[in-house]
């Protein structure tokens, strides 16, 4: 055994304790306790550490706790993105074919969300969106905040919320009260509070006890009117877990 050990690289070794001292419990794991475990030096391993999560296999989930990235997305992240589209693809056409909206995946990044998938309806088309999707004033960011725990989602949201139109929500406490009815009735909506002319409706695809994607509905107000929001939430809620589904088959 010993000669084996000599051949191996102890930085290596000593990453892979960690992984495996976070994945023994289902509790996040303190940077003290991961240490004493691994019999390591707190700063070696909070570089460890930090490499880890650097390279999304490990997720800093409060002050010095840690846990494992969500599945294979972790482990695999341009794959596990690719995968989950290609699941997700079937479904965003019959959403937009049934309901007549614009139907997207919005993929989970480290500090925010983007769109990875569009399909539009016959009767219109969407502009593609560019970018990082606000989390505050989307639906889909709202989506996937309400699925976070209270401190992580003030964490990436930050202490002030910029306005983007005249509805946009830009009081945290305001904003955290909308995030108990999402998570009460399973889906965000959000009325031009991004852009003034897109109203939509989205839900969340959670894997694990953490949101990887949401799926979004919407479309221009004039084709997506308030009145039909709470039935594309429910109609979104029902595609989520039905992408979830999927999922837990591969």
């Amino acid at each position: 055994m010993s000669a084996v050990r000599s051949k191996t690289v102890q930085s290596v070794d000593r990453a892979v304790a960690l992984l495996r001292a976070i994945a023994d419990t289902d509790a996040d794991q303190s940077l003290a306790d991961l240490a004493l475990r691994c019999g390591l030096e707190r700063p070696t391993a909070w570089r460890l550490l930090w490499t880890l999560e650097s390279n999304g296999l490990v997720d800093k989930v409060e002050p010095s706790h840690y846990r494992l990235a969500t599945g294979w997305q972790g482990l695999s992240r341009r794959h596990a993105e690719d995968s989950l589209a290609r699941l997700a693809h079937p479904v965003l056409e019959q959403l937009a074919l049934e309901h007549q909206v614009t139907a997207s995946l919005v993929l989970v990044r480290r500090f925010g969300l983007e769109y990875v998938d569009q399909v539009d309806s016959p009767l219109f088309s969407s502009p593609r969106w560019d970018g990082a999707l606000s989390l505050h004033a989307s639906s889909p960011g709202k989506a996937v905040l309400a699925m976070l725990p209270d401190a992580e989602w003030r964490a990436m949201v930050g202490i002030t919320l910029e306005s983007l139109t005249d509805t946009t929500i830009t009081d945290l406490e305001e904003l955290a009260a909308e995030l108990v009815t999402v998570r009460h009735q399973g889906y965000a909506t959000c009325q031009g509070e991004d852009v003034t002319y897109s109203n939509g409706a989205s839900a969340a695809i959670v894997v694990d006890g953490r949101p990887l994607a949401a799926i979004d509905l919407w479309g221009p107000d004039r084709r997506v009117p308030s009145a039909r929001l709470d039935g594309l939430g429910t109609a979104a809620v029902a595609a989520a877990d039905r992408v979830t589904g999927l999922i837990r088959l591969v």
